[in-house]
């Protein structure tokens, strides 16, 4: 039997973060799981910051760095709705920083978005998304950014 109890969840408050953040609340919601979302920052940023849900957004930040005003409501409205949720915000590479929250907290599963780029446009940026799902020995669940979130319920 499998039990999920811990679902770290990446976001970049891009459309494509979004999907993947309504799969976490409703797979963390169906199976009685704490999700954790993530957000990096990249280097030259101010140091890490740590923030509990129900205080969201008590980030002292630049502006472009901040929580951004949906995110913190999406999250406080699930916590009213009884979600156990928390957000850490980390700086450095992305990829290395996700494992390495996946792998310090314990979590049972990661639920990110892909941008689903492909061809030359993959081939510059790369695919951190893809790069997680390569080195994780935890399973990573890849939401595409068309994806709409249908979490069947009993």
């Amino acid at each position: 039997m499998i039990h999920l109890s811990r679902i770290l969840c990446p976001t970049d408050y891009s459309a494509t973060s979004d999907n993947a953040v309504r799969y976490a609340v409703e797979f963390a919601r169906k199976v009685g799981a704490h999700v954790r979302f993530v957000h990096i920052l990249s280097a030259g940023t101010p140091p890490e910051k740590t923030v509990d849900a129900p205080e969201l957004p008590v980030v002292e930040q630049e502006e472009d760095d901040a929580l951004p005003e949906q995110f913190s409501r999406l999250l406080m409205a699930e916590k009213k709705k009884g979600l156990n949720a928390d957000i850490r915000i980390l700086k450095g590479e992305a990829p290395k920083v996700i494992a390495e929250q996946a792998h310090s907290w314990g979590a049972d599963l990661i639920i990110m978005g892909s941008h689903g780029r492909t061809g030359l446009q993959r081939l510059i940026m790369g695919s951190v998304a893809e790069e997680v799902f390569r080195s994780s020995d935890i399973p990573v669940l890849l939401v595409k950014e068309q994806a709409a979130a249908k979490i069947i319920t009993e």
